[in-house]
């Protein structure tokens, strides 16, 4: 299941009337289980930031994209995509993120990846994702950077 939303402002009133984290949520597929939660918050110097939880995966990628290529459309600014909820990321997410980045290109519009894990930025690095997205090549820039590998001597 796929749950998406957009929160307004200050406004973050649950669709049951209490108070929540999310505003205007509404269901794009049915499961047992939720597997990626999607919400955007518009920032007041018109900045987008899109919170992406869960897993982006073959069950989960045609919605994901829907929804991430509407979120581009609808901006005038930027969109930043957050990624520290990522749990995980098959081929089929990869795609997801380099077709919302070339819509993005084709459109006009600026979309950069923030907080990426240290596993999926290795794999954007193999797959030469990195070029699309060079924000991630910079660990400062990227929020979480690539832990030190460790190094071992064998025999003395």
């Amino acid at each position: 299941m796929i749950r998406a939303s957009r929160v307004v402002g200050r406004d973050r009133t649950a669709p049951d009337g209490e108070n929540g984290e999310m505003g205007a949520v509404f269901e794009l597929a049915h499961a047992h289980a939720l597997q990626l939660e999607l919400a955007y918050q518009v920032a007041a110097d018109g900045k987008a930031t899109v919170r992406v939880r869960g897993e982006l995966d073959i069950a989960t990628a045609d919605q994901a994209y829907a929804y991430l290529r509407d979120v581009v459309d609808n901006q005038d600014g930027p969109v930043m995509m957050n990624l520290s909820e990522l749990s995980f990321c098959d081929a089929a997410g990869l795609g997801v993120l380099a077709k919302v980045a070339g819509h993005a290109r084709r459109s006009g519009r600026s979309l950069k990846l923030t907080a990426a894990r240290p596993a999926l930025l290795r794999i954007m690095r193999i797959t030469g994702m990195d070029e699309t997205f060079p924000e991630v090549r910079n660990p400062a820039l990227s929020v979480i950077s690539l832990p030190r590998q460790a190094t071992m001597a064998v025999g003395s």
